[in-house]
C-alpha cells in the first residue's frame, strides 16, 4: 500500500485537497453512490499510521453522515435529485466542453497538474528515466 498520509482516509480532507491543492486529483467513483462497504476497513488491514499518529482504517465521514449507509443514501439522493438533473449540462461543460481548460476551467476549480493534459509532456523525447 502507499504511504499512510496519501491513502484515502477522510472525505472532507480529500475534498479540500483536490479543490485547493495543486497535485491532488480525485473523482467520485460509482461506489460513492451505491456501496457503503468501500468506506470501511472490514478486514482490518494495517494501512499504517499517518504523520499525526492516527491509524488509517475506516474512511472519516462528514458530520452530516451518521454512517456509511447514510452517507451513500444521501449521495444517491443528491445524484438523483431534480437539481442535479437540471444542472447536468454544467457537468458536461466541465468534462467535455469549454470548462476543460483556460480561464473558465480555473473559475470552475477544474484545473489539474500540467502532466494530466495531453500534449503537455513529450515522453518520447524525455531522456531522464525519472521524469519519463
Amino acid at each position: 500500500f502507499d504511504h499512510p498520509d496519501r491513502q484515502f482516509y477522510n472525505i472532507g480532507q480529500s475534498f479540500e485537497s483536490s479543490t485547493k491543492g495543486q497535485g491532488d486529483c480525485k473523482e467520485l467513483i460509482p461506489e460513492f453512490f451505491y456501496l457503503p462497504e468501500f468506506l470501511t476497513n472490514h478486514n482490518q488491514f494495517d494501512y499504517g499510521k499517518r504523520h499525526d499518529g492516527r491509524h488509517v482504517g475506516d474512511v472519516m465521514l462528514p458530520k452530516w453522515a451518521n454512517s456509511p449507509e447514510d452517507f451513500i443514501a444521501k449521495h444517491r439522493e443528491a445524484l438523483e435529485s431534480e437539481y442535479v438533473s437540471s444542472h447536468l449540462n454544467e457537468w458536461i461543460d466541465l468534462i467535455f466542453g469549454y470548462k476543460q481548460r483556460g480561464e473558465e476551467a480555473v473559475k470552475a476549480l477544474n484545473v489539474y497538474h500540467y502532466t494530466s493534459y495531453e500534449g503537455k509532456v513529450d515522453l518520447d523525447n524525455e531522456e531522464d528515466p525519472k521524469k519519463r
